[in-house]
């Protein structure tokens, strides 16, 4: 079963695929289950542990800043008990605190913060790697297709693996540059 924090992942990436639940069946498993599409977002996941978050300090008078927006260096988080907030000193921020734009990446606190120094920890995923996997999927699966004329009438199955075919090189080129957070281990000791 699905992670309760991915529902809105899992809505977004079947909205860009156009996945149903039966779009085709492989043995007697029939694609694209919220498992399914999860386990392809998993594959793009990138977790992001204790990185410093980036106040947008809005101007309220004359020399007076309010920190209450921050601003995250992911998008496409997973919400739920996988994303939390800790202060300077550890201590972990209870959700009531804030609110989380989870698709933007922007946290928005109910109160100002001062200019607090402020950690997030989270999953974040590569919504376009995903959805270029997933059409590469449907094309495998349409390449069984074949194309069929009689009389005066002609289908041309082929086309829609074309069509998944010229998806997922759409969404490879938009899928940019990836990052992932190097830790020497030799420092841990």
């Amino acid at each position: 079963m699905a992670r309760a924090g991915m529902s809105d992942l899992i809505a977004e990436l079947r909205g860009m695929t156009d996945a149903g639940t039966a779009d085709y069946t492989v043995g007697t498993v029939s694609y694209w289950s919220d498992d399914h599409i999860q386990t392809e977002l998993d594959y793009h996941r990138n977790e992001f542990k204790h990185i410093l978050m980036e106040s947008n300090p809005t101007v309220i008078a004359a020399n007076a800043l309010e920190h209450k927006e921050f601003i995250l260096s992911y998008q496409n988080i997973e919400s739920g008990t996988v994303f939390y907030i800790q202060d300077g000193n550890g201590g972990t921020l209870g959700t009531a605190l804030y609110t989380l734009d989870a698709q933007r990446g922007v946290v928005t606190f109910a109160a100002d913060t001062a200019g607090s120094i402020l950690y997030a920890t989270g999953r974040a995923y590569n919504m376009n790697g995903a959805a270029a996997d997933v059409w590469r999927k449907k094309a495998a699966s349409a390449s069984r297709m074949y194309d069929f004329s009689t009389d005066n009438h002609s289908l041309k199955r082929s086309q829609y693996m074309q069509h998944c075919r010229q998806m997922a090189a759409i969404y490879e080129m938009q899928v940019g540059v990836q990052t992932a957070d190097l830790i020497r281990s030799d420092l841990n000791a």
